[in-house]
C-alpha cells in the first residue's frame, strides 16, 4: 500500500464557488496542484519502495478538512482531479484503474489536506 499526503485543494478550483473564475486563472492553478501531486507521490513511492501492480487499484481519499464547513463529497473530488491526475502520472497508470474508488471526510485541523491510500480499500 502507497500513502500520499497532499495539500488542501485551493478554494478557487470548488465547482459551487459563488464567484466562478476564468478558465485561463482555474488553468494555471490546475497545472500547480498536478505537478505537486506528482512530486508528492514520487517522493513517497520512493520512500516506500512502492511499485504499482499491473490491473486496478484501489483507492481510498480522506478529505481531512481544516474546519466544520460542510462540503459535498462529489465537489470535493471535482477540486482535486489534477491532483489524482498528478498521482496518477507518478505511478504510470492512467486513472480509470482507481477501482474501486472510497471518498471519506473527517475534520481535522488547517489547513487541512488530502490523504490517498493506493492499493488499500
Amino acid at each position: 500500500m502507497l500513502r500520499v499526503e497532499l495539500p488542501w485543494p485551493d478554494s478557487r478550483l470548488n465547482p459551487n464557488r459563488s464567484k466562478g473564475m476564468h478558465w485561463a486563472a482555474t488553468s494555471s492553478l490546475k497545472a500547480v496542484q498536478k505537478a505537486d501531486a506528482r512530486i508528492l507521490a514520487l517522493q513517497a513511492m520512493r520512500q516506500a519502495g512502492y511499485t504499482p501492480p499491473r490491473g486496478t487499484l484501489p483507492l481510498s481519499i480522506t478529505f481531512v478538512q481544516p474546519d466544520r464547513r460542510p462540503r459535498d463529497r462529489d465537489n470535493l473530488l471535482a477540486a482535486c482531479k489534477s491532483m489524482l491526475d498528478g498521482v496518477s502520472l507518478a505511478l504510470g497508470v492512467d486513472d480509470q484503474h482507481f477501482e474501486p474508488v472510497t471518498v471519506r471526510r473527517e475534520f481535522g485541523e488547517k489547513p487541512g489536506r488530502v490523504v490517498l491510500e493506493i492499493g488499500h480499500a
